[in-house]
C-alpha cells in the first residue's frame, strides 16, 4: 500500500458523503425536451451546491459512492461539464465506479477523453477502481468499486479477509455502491435470493470501520450500524412514501467514534405526488389553490407533479377543471394525469342543450347523446360493442356543452 505523510488526527473529521450523481440521465419520461435539459443541469447545478457546503462547513473531502455518470458512455459535453463542477468543489472528491458506470475494459474511467480531461479540469477527481485502502486527509478510505453492471458477489467481500493491522489509528470510512436487506436497487424487484451487488452489511467487520458510505438507493436513510445511503443529490424521481431525497450526508467521523450524520438538503427540483376525489363542483378550485399552496416553494416551474383524479364533475366544473390543467401543464416542469372522473351533467346543464333554441341541430345531437348516455348497451338496436357507449357520451356532451359556452354570441 501507497503511504504519505498525511498526519494522524485525533479529532473528528468532516467530510460529505453522496452518491448516484447520474450526470447525463436522459429523463425519457419527461415529455418536454426544455424540461428533460433543465433537470439534466440541475443535477450538474446541485455538484456545486455541494461544493458551497463544503467550504461552509470545511468539509475535508467529498466520497461519491457509486454512479457519478448514467451510463459508461456519457457524452463528451457531459463528461467535460462534470469535470468542471466538480472542479468546483475545491477538495477531493473520491469516486467508486457504481452499477451505472461500472469499471471494467472500455468502461468511462478508461476513455482517453475522460481521462484527459479529468487531468486537466479536474485533478482533485479522484476514481478508486482498486480494491485497496487509500489515505485521505487523517482517514483511511476503504473501496469497494463494481466492475460489472450485476455482481453476484458482495462487493465488499475483500473487506472481511483485510488485515487491518495494517492500518493506524486513524478512521475508516467503507465505500460502497449495492443493495441491502432493507433497501434492494431502485429499479429491481428481484428476491434477495439474486438480488445482484447485494451488501452483507452484517457480515462486515464492523468493529473495524468507523463510516460506511453507501449509494444505490436514491433517498438518505440509515442501513445497518455505522451504514448510511446518502442518496441521490438532486431528486430524479417519484419517491417512495416516506423517502427523504436530494440531500448529501454531511458526516463527522472518528476513530471507534458513532458517527454523526445529518442529512442537508442540495437538490432544488421537488417531485410531488397527489391524489384528489372530486365529489362536488368546487373540486377544481379547491384543487388549484392545494396545488399553489403545494409548489409555493420553490415555485411551480421547479416541480413534477404525478396526478391522481377521480370522482365526478358537471360539464361546467370538467371544463373548469380542464382549463387549469392546461395551466398547471404549461407551468409546471412535468405532469403526469391519471384521470378517471367522471362527466355527470347537471338537469340544467342538459336542458339547456338538448332545448337549445338557437341551433336545432345541436338540440338534436344533444338529445341522441343524452339517450346513449342513460341506456348505453340496453337501448333498442344497440350493438353489444356499444357497452362503452355511455362514458363516450358524456365526454362528447361536454365538448358539446364547451362548444356552446364559447361560441360567440349571434
Amino acid at each position: 500500500m501507497h503511504t504519505t505523510s498525511s498526519p494522524i488526527t485525533p479529532t473528528p473529521i468532516t467530510f460529505i458523503h453522496t452518491a448516484d450523481w447520474q450526470l447525463g440521465k436522459p429523463f425519457s419520461r419527461v415529455a418536454d425536451e426544455e424540461s428533460r435539459a433543465r433537470l439534466r443541469q440541475e443535477r450538474l447545478d446541485a455538484v456545486r451546491r455541494i461544493g458551497e457546503l463544503v467550504r461552509e462547513l470545511r468539509a475535508a473531502f467529498v466520497v461519491v459512492a457509486g454512479d457519478l455518470f448514467d451510463s459508461n458512455r456519457p457524452t463528451n459535453r457531459t463528461v467535460s461539464e462534470a469535470c468542471d463542477a466538480i472542479a468546483s468543489i475545491g477538495v477531493p472528491v473520491h469516486v467508486i465506479p457504481g452499477n451505472h458506470d461500472h469499471a471494467g475494459p472500455g468502461s468511462i474511467w478508461e476513455q482517453d477523453f475522460f481521462l484527459a480531461e479529468s487531468r486537466e479540469r479536474a485533478p482533485n477527481l479522484k476514481v478508486h477502481i482498486t480494491a485497496q485502502p487509500v489515505e485521505e486527509s487523517g482517514c483511511f478510505l476503504l473501496p469497494c468499486p463494481l466492475h460489472r453492471r450485476q455482481a453476484a458477489s458482495d462487493p465488499c467481500g475483500w473487506i472481511r479477509e483485510f488485515d487491518f493491522t495494517s492500518l493506524d489509528a486513524r478512521p475508516r470510512i467503507l465505500i460502497a455502491h449495492g443493495s441491502t436487506v432493507d433497501f434492494k436497487g431502485e429499479q429491481d424487484e428481484e428476491d434477495l435470493a439474486v438480488q445482484p451487488n447485494f451488501i452483507q452489511l452484517e457480515h462486515l467487520p464492523t468493529t473495524e470501520l468507523d463510516y460506511i458510505a453507501l449509494g444505490d438507493w436514491h433517498g438518505f436513510a440509515k442501513a445497518g450500524e455505522k451504514a448510511w445511503y446518502a442518496g441521490s443529490h438532486e431528486t430524479d424521481r417519484f419517491p417512495k412514501a416516506g423517502q427523504t431525497t436530494g440531500h448529501v450526508a454531511v458526516v463527522r467521523v472518528g476513530r471507534n467514534a458513532a458517527p454523526e450524520v445529518e442529512a442537508v438538503r442540495t437538490g432544488r427540483t421537488r417531485w410531488l405526488v397527489h391524489e384528489e376525489t372530486f365529489s362536488g363542483d368546487a373540486g377544481p378550485a379547491t384543487l388549484h389553490d392545494l396545488l399553489n399552496q403545494l409548489t409555493e416553494e420553490p415555485g411551480r416551474t421547479w416541480v413534477l407533479l404525478k396526478l391522481s383524479l377521480a370522482g365526478s364533475l358537471s360539464l361546467a366544473a370538467h371544463a373548469e377543471l380542464e382549463s387549469k390543467l392546461r395551466s398547471w401543464q404549461a407551468a409546471l416542469l412535468d405532469l403526469r394525469l391519471d384521470r378517471n372522473v367522471a362527466i355527470e351533467p347537471s338537469d340544467a346543464e342538459i336542458e339547456a342543450l338538448v332545448a337549445c333554441p338557437d341551433d336545432p341541430l345541436i338540440s338534436h345531437v344533444a338529445r341522441e347523446l343524452v339517450a346513449r348516455r342513460t341506456s348505453g348497451a340496453d337501448r333498442p338496436g344497440s350493438h353489444p360493442s356499444s357497452c362503452d357507449d355511455g362514458p363516450i357520451a358524456a365526454t362528447a356532451l361536454a365538448m358539446l356543452h364547451q362548444f356552446l359556452v364559447g361560441a360567440p354570441s349571434a
